[in-house]
């Protein structure tokens, strides 16, 4: 079949499917033969479609949405419908949802999909958001982390433990200045490394190199000896010991010789123990990253959804499962 775009708000009769009797688009039975065209019905938006799904119209949306007027309130600020149970603490920004969705570019204020916010702000779909950070925890937007500090912060740990564990050869020390995307300062004359470089102010690792300063054994002079991960370690507080212990839960090579290292107060060959710690390290940060993009997240919010109408009334006629539900009127 082909599919086409209609001004739902421009139509004027429906013929009925069961008689093809041609009627006014106001009703929801068929003037003749007494036929329910659907459990739902809204003779602002001539939409019928199943109650099933708990729509409802909203007058400052201009459409029907669905999920229960109950469960939402409508924000003029930002022009959407949000969740009752999250309205007094959404994030209030005018126009937020009058963008598309940056990863599908599908509109975010007539989406049927839900939608989720950001900390940076920005909203996308969470579906996207969920295959988005399966490979990047930055927003698509503004390239800040995608998550909240307190989210990141076990992942970040993780990997500040398996960059001192994996020092840089002197031939590609480097010394480099960089900027913070999270909390956008300057850091300067920082230790490089190919897993990345954290930032002094807020711990981040989303970081842009901005200059490099120094190279090779130049480097190597100006920064010293790498920090002794093992004396760290078991000077380290709580916290830092938790994310210890997650790299040495593997009960692998690695985490047998740290553990024993760090009980027997022993020095430790780092060197050696580089190879089979690399794995563990990354292991543990997909593990966070799981985590922390979990469905438990409270940011995500009930489906900003509409039911078919858009903001400028077209609507893509398509025939679905819904469909057999209801026997909704042909359109004229």
């Amino acid at each position: 079949e082909t599919h086409h775009n209609i001004d739902r708000f421009a139509i004027k009769e429906v013929i009925c499917r069961e008689c093809y009797t041609r009627q006014s688009s106001k009703t929801n039975h068929c003037i003749n033969c007494g036929i329910q065209f659907g459990g739902y019905h809204c003779s602002i938006c001539n939409l019928w479609m199943p109650a099933s799904e708990d729509p409802y119209h909203c007058e400052k949306c201009g459409f029907c949405r669905v999920g229960g007027r109950e469960n939402f309130a409508h924000c003029d600020d930002c022009g959407m419908c949000i969740d009752a149970l999250l309205f007094d603490d959404h994030n209030c920004k005018s126009g937020k949802y009058m963008s598309n969705c940056p990863v599908c570019q599908e509109d975010l204020f007539s989406s049927r999909m839900a939608s989720h916010e950001m900390p940076c702000g920005h909203a996308i779909h969470w579906h996207c958001f969920r295959e988005l950070t399966s490979f990047d925890t930055r927003c698509p937007v503004c390239k800040k982390t995608a998550e909240t500090h307190d989210q990141m912060e076990q992942t970040w740990s993780a990997m500040a433990m398996g960059i001192a564990l994996q020092p840089v050869p002197t031939e590609l020390t480097r010394v480099v200045d960089i900027i913070c995307n999270d909390c956008e300062e300057k850091s300067e004359n920082l230790r490089w490394h190919f897993l990345g470089v954290q930032c002094e102010k807020c711990t981040s690792f989303n970081t842009t190199v901005e200059r490099t300063v120094l190279v090779g054994q130049e480097a190597a002079n100006f920064l010293g000896p790498p920090p002794d991960i093992a004396s760290q370690a078991w000077a380290s507080n709580v916290g830092d010991h938790s994310v210890l212990a997650a790299l040495l839960g593997g009960g692998g090579a690695a985490g047998a010789a740290m553990a024993a290292g760090l009980q027997g107060d022993e020095s430790m060959d780092t060197e050696a123990l580089n190879q089979s710690v690399t794995a563990e390290v990354m292991g543990l940060v997909n593990q966070s990253l799981a985590n922390s993009f979990g469905t438990t997240s409270e940011e995500v919010v009930r489906p900003y959804r509409s039911s078919r109408s858009n903001r400028n009334g077209s609507d893509e006629m398509v025939d679905d499962e819904s469909s057999d539900e209801d026997d909704e009127p042909m359109q004229s």
